[in-house]
């Protein structure tokens, strides 16, 4: 059975200014929001349990024009913001002592996996008692949900560093500071962007979550007081809103992955 290596040339799929995967990309929804929209107009759908495209993007627009969904969308990612932010240094840092000293590993492992069991949202009780109520306990329970994907995936992308690129390196004179930034961390890089992609998924439920905690306003605070009213159209406009913020955050972590990696070779590179 052959494999068939990847070329950096041309792959012949459609004409540059609209490649097949983008056409997909965007046709697949497009034609899930038809099928719904019919569906919900002939009567397969009930309107009260599953309201249709156009209504949920009526009750959005409203939103829109009343300022409503810019206030709740930027209280959400200043807590994202923030909660990555936070997560992202513990992680990064104590991963690295934990990779790089033997004798941090042997202390803080066995807190570190007790820690990481146990779920974000087990802590809500303690973030409301720690910090009250408002944008601090969600920020705190974003951190902590964020922050053990990217110290295990910092962790293993140092302990998983070729020591003949160490050695390389050391006959060329790197010692050091050097040797930690240019090899040890360079190739734990892609690890860690890893690790933050997971985390920036996670970090979105945790916003939700978290902006049920008393927070004055967010995506997860609109879409529980649209709950309590049964606006449901407007429910699935807040979900919907939160899942393109999902996919526009992780396609900005692809962007900035690639160009950080960008002397890697990968099947991307095809």
């Amino acid at each position: 059975m052959s494999v068939r290596v990847p070329s950096s040339g041309p792959t012949g799929w459609g004409p540059r200014w609209l490649p097949i995967e983008t056409l997909l990309q965007w046709l697949s929804p497009a034609v899930l929001l038809v099928a719904w929209e019919l569906a919900v107009d002939r009567g397969w759908l009930d309107h009260n349990f599953f309201p249709s495209p156009s209504s949920m993007i009526a009750a959005a627009w409203q939103d829109i024009r009343s300022g409503d969904m810019l206030r709740n969308s930027l209280g959400s990612l200043e807590r994202l913001a923030w909660g990555l932010l936070i997560g992202s240094l513990f992680g990064i840092v104590v991963g690295l002592a934990m990779a790089l000293w033997r004798p941090v590993e042997a202390v803080l492992n066995m807190p570190v996996q007790v820690v990481r069991a146990i779920p974000p949202i087990a802590w809500i009780g303690f973030a409301i008692l720690w910090f009250g109520l408002g944008t601090k306990p969600a920020v705190f329970l974003i951190a902590l949900g964020v922050a053990f994907p990217i110290l295990l995936n910092t962790y293993a992308g140092v302990r998983q560093t070729d020591l003949i690129y160490m050695r390389a390196a050391a006959m060329l004179g790197a010692r050091g500071l050097l040797l930690f930034k240019d090899v040890i961390f360079a190739a734990a890089l892609p690890n860690i962007l890893t690790g933050l992609r997971i985390s920036v998924g996670i970090a979105w439920v945790l916003v939700v979550v978290g902006e049920l905690v008393g927070a004055p306003n967010g995506l997860g605070a609109a879409l529980m007081r649209a709950q309590d009213y049964q606006q449901t159209d407007r429910m699935l406009a807040y979900m919907l809103a939160i899942g393109l913020y999902g996919f526009l955050s992780d396609a900005l972590v692809v962007r900035a992955s690639r160009y950080l990696l960008r002397w890697q070779r990968t099947m991307d590179d095809r």
